[in-house]
């Protein structure tokens, strides 16, 4: 078995049970930590697999202060790998869940929407809250999103970088259940799902993928490389370092 430096994997019979562990207690998200969750999938044996963060959080998202070295080149190479792996997390031929307690932000919530089931604790907050630090998400947020909870919901969390509650993520569609118990319930429904047809359950997983808009990903993360040779992105991502308001120029 490989040795990850980010994520902690444990397995029974037909699950396998992957843990975001960063010294961080936010556990920031990076492209590597990501590569290290797709080859903990990837080399699992096709079992059901359930991702989860620690007590505070399944993932705040990006290191911020690694934004600052980013051009557009850079940036959109950062979209292309992330994408790499959201999209194989969304295409495994076997049920994908979240286990979420604490912040669900950036990247951490595009790691779970790219997820086929989503659970979280009551206190969870979740949000693509990108467009605060002038730039967006670029890592399939902005169709998986559109797509699970609509276009106007989605447009509106995401342009205002909204942070939003467990509960309000349960009704707009986005999250499956609340649970105090959030991991034990996601563990019952890899139980349960171990226990059913699973050639049709990966079929239909399949199926569903073909509402997928190819064009919409793409343009993301070319959008995703150009944003960062904005001066608004600077600007958002410097006042966010600096603990200050962002004075945008629409540039």
């Amino acid at each position: 078995m490989s040795t990850y430096t980010s994520i902690q994997t444990e397995d029974s019979e037909k699950i396998r049970v992957i843990r975001i562990s960063k010294q961080s207690t936010l556990n920031p998200l990076d492209i590597e930590t990501l590569e290290e969750i797709a080859d903990a999938i990837g080399n699992s044996g096709e079992r059901i697999i359930i991702i989860t963060g620690s007590e505070r959080a399944f993932s705040a998202g990006a290191n911020i202060k690694k934004f600052e070295s980013l051009d557009p080149r850079s940036a959109y190479d950062m979209a292309r790998r992330g994408h790499k792996v959201m999209d194989f997390i969304a295409s495994y031929p076997r049920p994908v869940i979240a286990a979420i307690k604490g912040f669900a932000l950036g990247g951490g919530f595009e790691l779970a929407l790219a997820c086929d089931l989503r659970i979280a604790s009551p206190e969870t907050k979740l949000g693509l809250t990108e467009t605060n630090l002038g730039i967006l998400p670029g890592w399939g947020g902005t169709q998986r999103l559109k797509a699970i909870a609509g276009r106007s919901r989605a447009f509106e969390m995401i342009a205002f970088g909204q942070m939003i509650t467990a509960d309000e993520a349960l009704r707009y569609g986005i999250l499956n259940a609340v649970s105090e118990d959030y991991f034990g319930y996601s563990m019952k429904l890899a139980t349960e799902l171990s226990g059913r047809a699973m050639t049709a359950i990966s079929y239909v997983k399949n199926l569903m993928a073909y509402e997928r808009n190819e064009a919409g990903y793409e343009a993301e993360k070319e959008m995703f490389g150009r944003i960062f040779g904005t001066k608004d992105s600077q600007e958002g991502v410097h006042a966010f370092l600096e603990k200050r308001k962002p004075s945008y120029s629409w540039k």
